[in-house]
């Protein structure tokens, strides 16, 4: 328990104290005019045991109970998970993976207008929720941890569990060892790198924009200019910018037309681009000059037809 819970348990047992003494001394200034009236020893135990329980099981429900997690589904690289709005939050307890984008869809079937707005203090999101219709929340959680979201009021509250998936798939395999004996091998995915084609002194690449980029990971020589052609394909809203931060590059990516933007790199190493909304990413790799280095690695090489 916090120590703010504390301070507010501690006043409001002595407002309680506090309380009882008044009426105490209001009984017994009033003791001439009425007569007192000797309540039973059981009665006066039933009450004091059936107080006691009821704050037991307030302090229960509000402090020690949990109910049950659900693992948000990754659909088309979005982890989604439809909520009920009825009475609080069902379910109140969402299970994410770390560094991927999140995506609550909140449906408001309580008119209470203590449930007309919900609360992301963490990852400093705020939506109302409008009655009887879904009301979606987008964030990509960067942090392992457990993270509160609540209604207007904070009265209802639920939280967004963020675990570490690698973390998790170590445990995995620590277990399938100690069972099995069989060394396991853990293989993570990462997008396939491409290199750019050189065309008339510039390094060009044509990137899909649909659910992401494709490719995602592009190669280019450093101290050459470099021409990205993004196609947006993807009606989605976060797919409407792209930023290159590192060189100073936001673009408008209008639907269905190639965008193209230019920029010569000098120094090598990794440079990350990203959609308005930074759910999306990509990368630049920047290498030393030459194409000998980038044909002994084996890696894939895109032409583009000029003629």
């Amino acid at each position: 328990m916090n120590q703010k819970t504390i301070i507010s348990t501690f006043l409001l047992s002595f407002g309680l104290m506090f309380g009882t003494a008044q009426v105490s001394h209001a009984q017994a200034e009033s003791s001439n005019k009425f007569p007192q009236i000797e309540q039973p020893l059981s009665l006066k135990l039933l009450v004091t045991l059936g107080g006691l329980g009821l704050i037991g099981a307030e302090v229960w429900w509000f402090v020690f109970s949990k109910t049950k997690s659900q693992q948000a589904q990754t659909h088309q690289g979005v982890q989604e998970l439809d909520i009920i709005v009825d009475g609080g939050y069902a379910p109140d307890r969402i299970v994410v993976n770390l560094g991927q984008p999140v995506r609550l869809n909140f449906f408001r079937q309580d008119p209470s207008s203590c449930l007309e707005q919900v609360l992301f203090p963490d990852f400093h999101q705020a939506a109302d929720l409008v009655l009887n219709q879904t009301t979606t929340v987008e964030f990509t959680p960067q942090k392992s941890g457990s993270y509160t979201f609540h209604c207007g009021m904070n009265m209802f509250r639920g939280v967004v569990e963020v675990q570490n998936t690698e973390d998790r798939a170590d445990r995995d395999i620590s277990q399938v060892n100690h069972n099995s004996h069989i060394p396991a091998v853990r293989e993570l995915a990462e997008p396939e790198a491409l290199s750019a084609q050189l065309h008339q002194g510039i390094q060009e690449m044509d990137i899909k924009v649909e659910r992401g980029y494709e490719p995602a990971r592009i190669i280019v020589q450093a101290g050459l200019p470099v021409r990205l052609n993004f196609f947006r394909q993807d009606p989605n809203n976060c797919l409407g910018k792209v930023l290159l931060p590192d060189f100073n590059i936001k673009a408008d990516l209008p639907l269905n037309q190639a965008i193209s933007l230019e920029f010569t790199p000098h120094q090598p190493g990794e440079y990350r681009f990203t959609c308005g909304m930074e759910m999306f990413h990509g990368i630049v790799e920047v290498r030393e000059s030459g194409t000998a280095s980038q044909q002994n690695r084996g890696e894939k090489v895109i032409t583009h037809d000029r003629n």
